[in-house]
């Protein structure tokens, strides 16, 4: 592989310092990257190559004190580190990053990859695609590669999506588009696909005839945080609905792909996205609701008026044959009770014969796949409870998966390895991007007629629900 070159856009902000840093390093530790390879940091802040070096040492040890990496390894990892300064919005800013680029490829007497990672507040992203091109820094050289990581949200509603794609299209291939669901890197979401396609029970029964619903519920204990001008923008739905969620949608609703390979599966998850049954805007209360914790506008940047939603509520229907009737509810929200993700699947209930009694009361099966705080798979089975008599009681079968040595924490570690091996599979196509927003917009764009429910912070949540009780 010719030399590699990852390029942080944003290499001072927050998610450099929490996520991405200490997954470069982690990887470098794993002998996980290039051979040789070259990280740089660009932000606004006036910096030389030593200061950032510094930085980048000051950052791992905050934020990756768990792993204990020995000095010398941060050390040797830092000195494949440097920095350039320059503003997002400045043309110079690029030229002066293509130079940088180029004298590490004249240093190595060859073209470098060139992976570009966009950390930056969306509204920088039109202008930094185009700089990239114009400036040459993006140009690809002989033998080599240049990939561009976009985080979430790629667009803020349908029409934007297709505008910034149209753009992206203009300057670059599909194939060195990577949007970012970082989601779809964690093991456990990973692992759906074969838990659901790797085993003959579950394979067998997940269809209509056996399921009732499916419940999909995400919540957080932090609240907006230090995110709030950021936030007040963009709302529950936007920040986790329209991308991560209705991601696991997809992946609980697709039908098996034709091979494991990455084309098939994006495939199949587009055409689960784009069977979502549209949302009736006239009887919005019946599928949708939405809240926000008290407090909420308490932050000195939050308009007093402010109707961004902290919490949301969305019943939602896959036309597929096989899923016909079947409701999936998707539920997410901020300053809840707990921190926890998990996908419920509940069976019908098909007891007959001489179970049809009342001393024989029978429940339908569930099973849920916890994504966090713990990687765990439940199953809720009927079963004779103990004495003379005659009668059931629910059991549940469950394991954890434990981690093994090769174990990814940090999703990121996956979404940049998988971006220098140039494999997409766990990066949303176009055509799933503009799915997920086909979905989502009428929502957005009607649900200002539905109240804006409350809730107190550290709670299950607002007392007004559309999810029935389970």
């Amino acid at each position: 592989m010719n030399p590699t070159q990852i390029i942080i856009l944003g290499g001072t902000g927050d998610l450099s310092q929490r996520k991405l840093l200490p997954a470069l390093l982690d990887l470098y530790v794993r002998e996980m990257l290039p051979t040789d390879f070259h990280i740089v940091g660009l932000a606004r802040s006036k910096r030389t190559d030593q200061e950032y070096q510094s930085f980048v040492q000051e950052t791992i040890s905050k934020h990756d004190g768990e792993h204990n990496h020995p000095s010398e390894l941060i050390t040797s990892f830092c000195e494949h580190v440097s920095y350039v300064s320059g503003s997002f919005d400045d043309a110079n800013t690029y030229d002066q990053l293509n130079d940088s680029l180029a004298a590490y490829d004249n240093q190595m007497s060859t073209s470098s990859n060139r992976l570009f990672y966009l950390a930056v507040p969306p509204n920088y992203y039109e202008q930094i695609f185009t700089d990239l091109k114009q400036s040459n820094a993006a140009t690809e050289g002989e033998g080599s590669w240049t990939h561009i990581l976009v985080e979430k949200p790629f667009g803020h509603n349908l029409e934007t999506a297709q505008k910034l794609d149209a753009q992206l299209s203009k300057l670059y291939r599909e194939d060195q588009i990577f949007r970012i669901d970082h989601y779809l890197a964690k093991e456990a979401v990973q692992n759906i696909l074969s838990f659901r396609f790797a085993n003959t029970l579950l394979r067998a029964a997940w269809n209509k005839d056996s399921i009732e619903s499916v419940h999909i519920q995400m919540s957080e204990t932090i609240d907006v945080g230090e995110r709030a001008g950021f936030y007040e923008g963009l709302g529950a739905l936007r920040d986790v609905g329209q991308n991560h969620l209705l991601q696991l949608v997809a992946l609980v609703a697709m039908r098996q792909p034709e091979a494991f390979a990455t084309e098939a599966i994006r495939y199949e998850r587009c055409r689960a996205l784009a069977a979502l049954k549209p949302i009736d805007t006239t009887a919005l209360a019946a599928s949708v609701a939405r809240a926000q914790y008290e407090g909420y506008k308490a932050d000195d940047t939050i308009p007093h008026d402010s109707e961004t939603e902290t919490y949301f509520e969305l019943k939602v229907e896959v036309d597929l044959p096989e899923w016909d009737g079947v409701p999936f509810y998707i539920q997410a929200g901020k300053a809840l009770d707990k921190a926890y993700v998990a996908i419920q699947i509940k069976f019908k209930d098909v007891a007959t014969g001489m179970f049809e009694t009342k001393s024989c009361h029978t429940t339908g099966n569930e099973v849920t796949l916890t994504i966090s705080p713990e990687q765990t798979i439940a199953i809720v089975l009927d079963a004779k409870s103990p004495g003379l008599g005659f009668q059931l009681e629910t059991r549940e079968l469950a394991f954890e998966c434990n981690k093994g040595t090769d174990e990814i924490d940090n999703s990121y570690e996956k979404v940049l390895y998988d971006a220098i091996a140039g494999d997409q599979m766990l990066f949303t196509s176009t055509e799933e991007v503009l799915a997920a927003w086909n979905f989502i917009t009428p929502i957005l764009e009607s649900w200002h007629t539905l109240p804006l429910h409350t809730y107190a912070k550290g709670s299950e949540g607002p007392e007004h629900t559309i999810i029935p009780n389970t």
